[in-house]
């Protein structure tokens, strides 16, 4: 009797607790005022719904909300997301503005190390500011050689394809391009992903698989925290194969330091040259940090660190070479305009004069906004009110039934409120990128495209801009430039939806049969000579 009573009474003030909750956060709540859905304002199961039972598609939920409740609405019950590029700058604010990263959405990724997943300003800038010299374009251009070498190389594998008249998965070997550039730029350990085809589909295979439990992690953490509090024997099997293979190269990064620890001691210096940070590797360059304390130089904040560091550098320039790859071919008079730019320009070409070149820029710039960068919800908390008030930027929509006034209604944002602008909304804003699904390098172009360039979302903006666009650029620069001016390709059993924006896994991912962006490719022999 007495257990039945306690399991009574336990009911029943669970249930008075629930109601009084549900009463708070749907009126007494400091974001009560917010429109959007009740049920968003009620329970994060709202957006656990659209995140994993229907896989991957609370992003393009909330642009439904959108039009039915206006600019500015409450997600979850804690957050806020604007469609409304007019307010980027205030949300994503320059490095001197205080703006937080919010910590709940950053568990998905479990590597609370990493300097892109550091949720306080302060230590942000701590982290980035011992980072920020072997990511200066100065120690880019001096390791180009580095990411030439794997130019020639990807080149001799295509040659090969040609050669044999088989086909190409674009895809694995744009994944192995990045990995091995990233990996040989980032460590002193090397790596020649791009040498085994097979390995490297497999290791983007399981990368897939693991971007793909991230919204899990972010709803259920106490699984992978189970998970790694088990003997490795017990858990390593049951483990995806994906974070198997971020485990090795945890141990890869540990091996690192732990030998440029003992280096150090000894007083051994590295006899290569080194360029101008004076460091042969990051972590070289980290570990003598005057400005870094020694609490943030521990094994395993700089393993979380590097593996961070390797996955964003490894899926942002192969995701965008997918995407501009696809439809440079998919559109043969945007390629043959391209062509007609790069005709001109020696194959030795550095990347600082290719950069120069207006279309193959625009190409560029196209590919990264529809590739879209981190797809996820990257909110930042300011620690001051906002005010809210809709920008030109919001136009009536036909497709819109929410009430005229929710366009021009300003809205209080309470301090330390999570808001986010996701790059779907940036980037297909109509009153910036007319027909924002279209592939349209032209936009880019001339002042209006120079103008344009503020709302580029795909390496994030602001104090929290990714550290290595430049990295990034040179590769993207580099590797079109070779293969268009080398090959020609036909698209091989591909189209639209192997490089669509279908799903929200942190980052753009298409159908999920998709085996990526196949090709048959065919050697241009130069007539000069």
């Amino acid at each position: 009797m007495p257990f039945f009573w306690i399991l009574g009474t336990t009911a029943v003030v669970f249930g008075v607790w629930a109601a009084g909750e549900a009463i708070r956060r749907l009126y007494f709540h400091p974001l009560a005022h917010i429109p959007g859905p009740r049920l968003a304002a009620l329970t994060w199961w709202y957006e656990f719904y659209f995140d994993a039972i229907q896989p991957g598609q609370y992003v393009f939920k909330i642009q439904e909300l959108h039009k039915q409740y206006g600019p500015i609405i409450r997600v979850t019950p804690d957050e806020i997301h604007i469609n409304d590029v007019g307010f980027l700058d205030m949300v994503y604010a320059p490095s001197m503005s205080r703006r937080d990263k919010y910590a709940y959405q950053l568990r998905s990724l479990r590597v609370p190390g990493g300097v892109g997943t550091t949720a306080d300003h302060n230590l942000h800038k701590v982290r980035r500011e011992s980072l920020t010299p072997f990511f200066g374009k100065k120690n880019i251009l001096y390791l180009e050689g580095l990411i030439a070498d794997k130019v020639d190389q990807l080149k001799q594998l295509t040659a090969t394809h040609a050669a044999n008249n088989t086909p190409i998965n674009l895809s694995d070997a744009f994944f192995a391009f990045s990995n091995d550039v990233v990996t040989n730029f980032l460590f002193a350990h090397q790596t020649d992903l791009l040498s085994d085809e097979q390995k490297a589909a497999t290791l983007r295979h399981n990368s897939k698989e693991l971007m793909m439990g991230i919204n899990l992690n972010k709803h259920f953490p106490q699984v992978p925290d189970f998970l790694e509090a088990l003997p490795m024997s017990i858990s390593r099997p049951i483990m995806p194969p994906g974070l198997v293979d971020m485990l090795s190269l945890f141990d890869r990064v540990r091996n690192e330091l732990l030998a440029i620890m003992r280096a150090k001691e000894s007083g051994i210096a590295a006899d290569k040259p080194v360029g101008p940070t004076r460091k042969q590797s990051v972590y070289d360059s980290v570990l003598d940090s005057q400005n870094l304390p020694d609490t943030e130089k521990s094994l395993l904040r700089l393993e979380q660190e590097g593996a961070l560091l390797a996955l964003a550098g490894t899926e942002s320039p192969a995701q965008t070479l997918n995407v501009t790859f696809y439809h440079l071919l998919a559109n043969p008079p945007l390629l043959e305009k391209l062509r007609d730019e790069l005709r001109g320009v020696p194959a030795s070409a550095p990347w600082t004069q290719l950069e120069q070149l207006p279309y193959l820029s625009a190409v560029i710039e196209e590919g990264n906004r529809l590739s879209f960068g981190v797809t996820a919800r990257a909110a930042r908390i300011a620690h001051e009110p906002l005010t809210y008030t809709p920008s030109p930027h919001v136009r009536p929509s036909s497709s819109s039934s929410c009430p005229p006034s929710t366009k021009t209604k300003s809205y209080t944002i309470p301090a330390g409120t999570p808001v986010s602008i996701t790059t779907l909304a940036a980037h297909t804003a109509e009153s910036v990128f007319p027909s924002p699904h279209v592939f349209d390098p032209d936009r880019w172009l001339g002042d209006a495209g120079k103008e344009r360039r503020k709302f580029q979302m795909a390496f994030g903006k602001g104090g929290r801009r990714c550290l290595g666009i430049e990295l990034a650029r040179a590769e993207l620069y580099l590797i079109i430039t070779a293969l268009m001016s080398g090959f020609e390709f036909t698209l091989f059993e591909t189209d639209a939806d192997d490089v669509a924006f279908l799903h929200d896994y942190h980052v753009a991912m298409p159908k999920m049969a998709s085996k990526g962006v196949r090709v048959m490719a065919k050697e241009i022999v130069s007539s000069c000579g």
